[in-house]
């Protein structure tokens, strides 16, 4: 003996009956009749359970093995998923802390060696043999910045400019700042190497009271020459003749006798420009 579902009411019952009596009770109610039945057996009126059971113990299944994986794998998931816990915040400001607390050691110290140093700037090199500059002389506009390297040279290399006013330097970084030339020099030692740099732009002008030497002078052909010298700085001075055909004047400032006639040279340093008559008889 089994059972069967009606395929029209969906309710289940022995298949001792012919047809579904579910279906024949209510067609009967509906006819007024009463309907007689000999044995048969009729279930309990029910519809088939849908798998209710089975989903609830699934879903039980799933959060009981996620509690279990955030207890024993919380904070990997956590941090996968972006999520800061309390703890995580405070190591990270924890780990700031230290790091800005190195940094403002680190700046100190700096701050401290610049301060000693007077404005030089250190950097230690082990390459050894001669030392030598990259280039000679540059020319780079106010405002820019170029690069010197040295070569060579062993222990601690120091460097310096004869004017910050126009140039800086700071471990071969040479930053113009107004017109004019400086000489930059990487010392190591008893050795050191030099450029001639010159920037260009608004000159620079030194409210020093700087002088030549001479002013007005005489040249004649058996005593041809003049040192010339600029008196109050020691930064490097550009030298002209408005006449080379009368007078020149050469780097270091040596005035010779050219021919006979009268001109001016001039020193140009630290944004002044100083004037001589050079009479050459």
């Amino acid at each position: 003996m089994g059972n069967r579902v009606c395929s029209q009411c969906g309710q289940e019952y022995s298949d001792t009956y012919r047809k579904c009596p579910f279906c024949e009770e209510a067609e009967a109610e509906r006819k007024g009749k009463t309907i007689r039945r000999r044995g048969g057996k009729r279930l309990s009126k029910r519809k088939r359970s849908a798998g209710a059971g089975g989903v609830m113990m699934l879903v039980m299944v799933v959060v009981i093995l996620g509690v279990v994986g955030y207890v024993f794998f919380g904070d990997e998931i956590a941090g996968f998923a972006g999520i800061r816990t309390e703890q995580n915040q405070t190591d990270q400001l924890e780990d700031e802390g230290g790091a800005s607390s190195s940094a403002s050691g680190d700046a100190a110290g700096q701050d401290a060696e610049e301060g000693a140093g007077g404005g030089e700037e250190q950097t230690t090199v082990g390459t050894g043999g001669p030392l030598a500059l990259d280039y000679n002389a540059i020319s780079i506009p106010a405002g820019e910045t170029a690069r010197l390297t040295v070569t060579g040279g062993t222990g601690t290399i120091t460097w310096s400019t004869s004017n910050e006013n126009i140039a800086t330097v700071e471990n071969g970084s040479v930053v113009g700042k107004a017109g004019g030339t400086v000489t930059i020099t990487a010392a190591a030692g008893e050795e050191s190497v030099e450029c001639i740099v010159t920037v260009t732009g608004e000159p620079w002008v030194s409210d020093a009271n700087l002088s030549l030497n001479k002013t007005d002078f005489t040249l004649y052909s058996d005593n041809p020459d003049v040192q010339m010298e600029v008196r109050g700085t020691d930064s490097p001075v550009t030298w002209a003749s408005e006449n080379p055909g009368v007078a020149s004047i050469s780097e270091s400032g040596v005035v010779k006798w050219v021919g006979k006639g009268t001109t001016n040279v001039t020193a140009t340093v630290d944004g002044q420009v100083l004037t001589c008559i050079v009479r050459c008889r």
